[in-house]
């Protein structure tokens, strides 16, 4: 016995469902150019502390193969030495610190992503009309409606706002 598909909702163009689909399936397929919203990810570097911090330790390991070559230790090289190390250390703390910033910056995201995705999985494509509409409320949305419905930064707004009024 072979599985029934589950209807989608009928498109409210033309009224018809054989053509209809998922976003996601008329994506794919090149037929809709409205992509699903993309995933948080953290935007914070790194680069400036790693660079930074090679030339210390470039700086630190020449004062140390001086100190190594000449008879006579000088404090003064072996104080700048120690302070470029610490120095490289610090910067390697600072740069964990800026990344975990940047990922719980995009952790708490996540939500408002799983929103916007929620959207994107219940709105649906007619190939047949070139239209996306939403079943739930049985209306055909225009790009810019659709893309509001999937923009991050709309819908953390919108929250934002209905949690005021909440209040």
């Amino acid at each position: 016995m072979v599985a029934s598909r589950r209807q989608l909702s009928p498109c409210p163009v033309c009224n018809r469902a054989d053509q209809v689909k998922k976003m996601q399936t008329a994506y794919e397929t090149g037929e809709l150019h409205i992509a699903p919203p993309p995933m948080p990810e953290s935007k914070a570097g790194m680069m400036k502390y790693v660079v930074t911090g090679m030339v210390l330790v470039g700086i630190a390991v020449f004062l140390i193969l001086i100190m190594v070559s000449t008879t006579g230790l000088e404090v003064v090289q072996v104080v700048i030495t120690l302070l470029i190390i610490v120095s490289a250390l610090v910067l390697s703390f600072m740069a964990i610190r800026h990344i975990g910033k940047g990922d719980e910056e995009a952790r708490l995201r996540y939500p408002i992503w799983d929103l916007a995705m929620a959207n994107w999985n219940r709105l649906l494509y007619c190939s047949r009309d070139k239209v996306v509409f939403d079943p739930q409320s049985h209306k055909a949305l225009s790009d810019s409606s659709t893309r509001d419905l999937l923009d991050m930064d709309k819908i953390e707004n919108t929250q934002g706002r209905q949690l005021a009024a909440s209040h």
